[in-house]
């Protein structure tokens, strides 16, 4: 992080270690620095990239404490009998449900991203909010459809069979820990704006601190329900529940305090302002699918071909190694806005600058954390869920990889969606994601649970590492030797 601060003032004289310290206290003020100038916007973007760094960690740190003790809870809760197992696999591969409904969107909060970050770095409110209320009138309508397709394939959908589980306890609960799934995400749909026009002002800061107070909530709710010894269903339900009433509570505060300028108004929804959110939506679209095809459907993969019960064997090895990218990636997802605002005001250089650094603090992160997970993994899966799993060293050094390979493909991917540069990455993303698919079955069935991050490692480098390395060059020269919206346009 060091390196991300060299950029503001240092007071003369100061020597190396407390100019550094004045640089930290000078970026964690409340105070915003004066950006009518280029350097004050240049230390403006930074202070808040660093308010969102340290406020998404501690939101990190509590939803990872939180998180880290549920596994052990929620496992010991259901049990460890092959009832308990199937009950818990169905736990399991809630988040990979998630995922797989996350495109249901369109891509319109990404595309909402994009568009609002620009109209920001134009100063032009009232295109912001004219893309904020067709985006929310846009969600609120896929999310009414989402309820009733449904309301009328619930009772239609084997949905033990699905989550591929065999015992009545797992087969009673399957259905309806579907319908508490899909529920909650038809109601956080419309709500899921609020924290993309807070990132688009760089404000991610705000979201983080309502995170906090809903994991902390999240968290309360969830040994209520395991106290009262309710049922898988509304285990599920009291953890989305507080999500929802926390998002609620954000976007109340963003519109009715923070910014109201920007409250969404009907009169303000426009169809011509639907076709750039649902352009750019649709490559962003695209790029949630292919993602979540490559790698959210390990855990699908491995229970179709392994049983429910293996996916535990994948899912919590591969918990510890993604903590590392995830906090840095609230170092990484403040950068898009910001790479998108500077570009809009034509300031190349600070895209570059920042580029730099946010490869060089990606480095420092990912590398010693995997060395340490890598060696001391299941040591530290003993001490985490006892003999609930035992990773083999394959998969420790295959997540290992994927780990260190991020250390590239976060900074690029930050850079590409600052600049709009989409179709590219759809294009790498969509055979990476065939190629992943076939050679994690492929590799699955011939040695186990960890041939999942094989596949991933393999289509990664080959269709998304290797080509935006080579186009992130093509783009900075062309930004060194022109204006900056020429490069993003390429």
């Amino acid at each position: 992080m060091t390196e991300l601060l060299s950029s503001t003032p240092l007071e003369p004289g100061a020597s190396s270690l407390i100019g550094r310290v004045v640089r930290w206290r000078r970026l964690l003020q409340l105070r915003p620095f004066d950006t009518t100038t280029p350097e004050g916007r240049s230390a403006e973007r930074y202070r808040r990239i660093a308010w969102s760094t340290a406020l998404s960690m501690v939101a990190r740190v509590v939803g990872m404490a939180t998180g880290l003790i549920s596994v052990p809870l929620i496992g010991a809760y259901l049990g460890s009998d092959l009832i308990g197992r199937d009950r818990y696999g169905i736990w399991l591969q809630m988040s990979s449900f998630v995922a797989i409904l996350g495109p249901l969107d369109l891509g319109i909060g990404l595309g909402l991203l994009t568009v609002v970050s620009d109209a920001y770095g134009r100063d032009d409110r009232e295109a912001a909010r004219r893309a904020i209320s067709t985006a929310a009138a846009m969600l609120s309508l896929i999310a009414a459809l989402i309820v009733v397709v449904f309301g009328v394939a619930y009772f239609i959908v084997p949905w033990a069979r699905v989550f591929n589980v065999t015992t009545q306890p797992a087969i009673s609960e399957a259905g309806p820990a579907a319908a508490v799934l899909f529920a909650s995400f038809a109601l956080g749909l419309p709500l899921g704006i609020i924290g993309q026009v807070q990132l688009a002002h760089q404000s991610g800061y705000i979201s983080s601190a309502w995170a906090i107070a809903g994991n902390l909530g999240s968290f309360a709710v969830l040994l209520a329900m395991i106290a009262l010894h309710e049922s898988l269903p509304l285990l599920i339900l009291a953890l989305t529940f507080v999500g929802l009433v926390t998002a609620a509570l954000n976007g109340w505060f963003l519109f009715r305090r923070q910014r109201p300028w920007l409250m969404p108004r009907l009169r303000d929804v426009h169809l011509h302002v639907a076709r750039p959110l649902l352009k750019t939506g649709s490559l962003f679209l695209l790029l949630q699918i292919t993602g979540l095809v490559a790698y959210s459907l390990d855990n699908v993969v491995i229970a179709q071909i392994m049983g429910s019960s293996a996916v535990q064997e994948y899912a919590i090895p591969t918990k510890l190694f993604v903590l590392a990218p995830t906090l840095l990636s609230f170092v990484l997802v403040p950068l898009w806005p910001a790479y998108r605002e500077s570009l809009a005001r034509g300031d190349g250089a600070w895209v570059r600058r920042t580029l730099r650094r946010s490869i060089i603090l990606a480095a420092l992160v990912n590398i010693p954390s995997t060395l340490v997970l890598v060696i001391a993994g299941p040591l530290l899966l003993h001490l985490w869920v006892g003999s609930l799993v035992h990773p083999t060293t394959l998969l420790l050094v295959g997540l290992g990889t994927w780990t260190i390979m991020n250390t590239l493909n976060g900074p690029f991917a930050m850079l590409l969606n600052g600049a709009n540069v989409v179709a590219f990455q759809a294009v790498c993303s969509t055979l990476m994601a065939i190629a992943n698919v076939a050679i994690s079955i492929y590799l699955v069935q011939r040695i186990g649970v960890s041939g999942a991050v094989y596949g991933s490692v393999i289509s990664q480098l080959v269709f998304i590492l290797i080509p935006e390395t080579w186009y992130v060059r093509r783009f900075l020269k062309r930004l060194a030797n022109g204006p900056p919206d020429a490069a993003a346009a390429t």
